[in-house]
């Protein structure tokens, strides 16, 4: 079979450099299975790569922002958005009248006065769209841009200055940051075009909190946060709150937490597996509810808790049957470059008996 191409993630802790290691040491354990359910679907890669492989994928994540990533990618097979609509969606239509929340609420935060104006207009005239294939494009390529334009890609610092005052070195790219909204549509459209494709199956995406997901699968797989023991962890909602901010947009003025330099958005936001004092307790919850699928858990060696305390947990939940750890060898994610000697980790639960 011909290398499967992907989508270029931004996403912290994607996995896109690593899936298709993970897919070949689930194959070779000859693992059986045509259905997977992504838990903490993020990115879509996982997801992504299986609908490339042929099997029925069901999305889930916590997040509106990547719910409406992973219908574009997984749940939807063509892109009806093109170029000129896109761009058109940046200018405001006659007689409707605008809101102004991002323009009057994230001044010098995160991005320009000019593009803040322009975020305001796109994200109200997408949600105009009646199709809902043309509207997930336009989530698709405006959070994509937001992402590519923001100093490690990232919402959870008050940084706009670090942008517009960088003047070389070895971080950033001052240029993609300078890039307008109509040259990265052109971009992100053109991704869409190549990687929306129909699998012959009846995929589908959903928007659940890990433990709160009922629906199950051959193969399921957990790629949670991690709790580094080196540093404080920065939660997932404060890293993309920005985001989920624009996939609520009329809900953004009465969840703005003042008290913080950055003005998170509070939509969405949630204590599960964002604590590692409760990590392993709703780790368990998952795990019993879907202990009838072979399990496949991502982690890494320098997390809290270990490895091996989730391979205790997944011998716990299903004693009689085979628990497997593979080593999936170093890898640093590329915003994260302190990382870059520990080690990826694959926790499986099969369902073969020990």
């Amino acid at each position: 079979m011909s290398e499967i191409k992907l989508p270029i993630t931004r996403y912290y802790g994607s996995k896109r450099k690593l899936v298709e290691r993970i897919w070949n040491e689930i194959e070779n354990l000859g693992l059986e299975f045509d259905s997977v359910l992504d838990l903490f679907g993020g990115s879509a890669i996982f997801s992504y790569y299986s609908k490339a492989k042929g099997k029925q994928v069901i999305y889930n994540d916590i997040f509106s922002f990547n719910t409406a990533i992973g219908k574009k990618l997984i749940q939807h097979n063509t892109n009806e958005l093109c170029y000129d609509e896109a761009v058109s969606l940046l200018e405001p239509q006659h007689g409707y009248f605008y809101k102004s929340i991002v323009q009057e609420s994230f001044q010098g935060i995160y991005f320009t006065d000019e593009e803040n104006e322009q975020i305001d207009i796109f994200i109200q005239n997408a949600n105009l769209l009646e199709n809902e294939n043309k509207r997930l494009s336009a989530y698709y390529i405006l959070f994509q841009s937001c992402i590519i334009k923001r100093p490690y890609n990232l919402f959870h610092r008050n940084n706009l200055s670090m942008r517009l005052n960088y003047n070389g070195g070895t971080f950033g790219n001052k240029k993609t940051w300078e890039r307008s909204f109509e040259e990265l549509f052109s971009r992100f459209v053109r991704e869409l075009d190549e990687f929306t494709f129909d699998n012959g199956h009846s995929n589908f995406a959903l928007n659940f909190n890990a433990v709160e997901c009922l629906e199950t699968a051959d193969l399921v797989y957990i790629d949670p946060p991690y709790f580094s023991s080196s540093r404080n962890h920065t939660t997932y909602h404060s890293k993309y709150h920005f985001l989920e901010g624009l996939a609520n947009y009329d809900q953004i003025p009465e969840h703005i937490n003042y008290t913080k330099n950055n003005k998170e958005i509070t939509i969405n936001k949630s204590d599960k597996f964002e604590k590692s004092a409760t990590f392993l307790v709703e780790l368990e919850q998952v795990i019993l509810q879907h202990n009838e699928s072979i399990i496949v858990i991502s982690y890494r060696n320098n997390g809290i808790p270990t490895v091996q305390s989730i391979k205790n947990l997944l011998k716990q939940c299903r004693p009689e049957r085979k628990v497997l750890t593979v080593d999936l060898g170093r890898y640093g994610y590329a915003l994260n470059k302190g990382n870059q000697f520990n080690n990826e980790y694959l926790i499986i639960g099969t369902n073969d008996p020990i």
